[in-house]
Parts: C-alpha cells; structure tokens; sequence
C-alpha cells in the first residue's frame, strides 16, 4: 500500500495548493522491499485544518515497475468522502518517485509526509500545504489491493 496511496488523500487536499518543493518519504524494515512496491494499492485518509475542519478521502494508485536506477512512476486518484465544501471532491496526479535501499521518496510540490510501509500496508502522516501561510495536518493508511 505504499506511498502512493497516501498520495492520492494528500493530492485531493492539495488541488488547491501553493508550489513549494517536499517530498514524500517512507521507509521500510527490509531494504529490498523495492521489488515488491509496483502494482495496485488502496487506501483512506483525511486533512485537517483549522479552517475547514476535517475532510476525509478514499484512493487508489497505480505504481509501475522500477527502472535500473530504482525510478518509477505513480497514478493516483483520491475521492472525497465528507467534509467541507472548500475540499476537493476528486484528484488525479501522476507523480514521479523512487526506491533505493527500502526507502520510497516521492517528490510533489505539495508539503512533507513520513512513514513506514511492508510489502502489505503503510502509513503516513505529516503537512501539506494548502495555501499561503495555511496547511493540513494529513494521515494516510494504504495497503495493496486489486
């Protein structure tokens, strides 16, 4: 369920974010845990902020095999499941990551997540920003699925 999914609650939080460069990273126990991230992955999540309160999401994300470098590219698509009107009700990004070592670094303009993940599920949470001067605090949870 790797970052990917995360990916995809955070994007939908993020249709209405400000260009700033972070990265999504997450590690794993097992430093050969890169072979098996491509594939299909599910997952939820929500954003918080003190604005709009709490939006929650459901998403789906599609990971490609790994090139020689350890690159891979990722399709992600998020939906919103309640919340406040000022979240967006559907994202989809195509971001571009990698896997060295056990540990998937996404790179997005749209704030900093950590966490950790298996070659079953994951977890993530951190900041994305949302605007000048506003962020979301963001938790995700994802696992591989059809």
């Amino acid at each position: 369920m790797k970052p990917y999914l995360l990916i995809g609650f955070m994007l939908a939080a993020l249709s209405f974010t400000s260009q700033i460069y972070a990265n999504f990273i997450l590690r794993s126990a097992s430093p050969t845990v890169c072979e098996d991230i491509p594939g299909r992955w599910h997952g939820h999540g929500k954003a918080t902020n003190w604005l709009i309160g709490e939006c929650k999401y459901h998403g789906r994300g599609s990971l490609s095999s790994l090139d020689s470098s350890g690159y891979f590219r990722i399709e992600v698509t998020a939906d919103k499941d309640s919340g406040s009107v000022l979240c967006p009700k559907h994202a989809h990004e195509e971001l571009k990551g990698s896997c060295i070592d056990g540990v998937v670094t996404i790179m997005t303009n749209y704030g900093n997540l950590a966490g950790h993940f298996s070659p079953t599920q994951g977890k993530a949470q951190g900041t994305l920003s949302v605007g000048a001067g506003m962020s979301a605090e963001v938790l995700v949870v994802f696992e591989r699925g059809e």
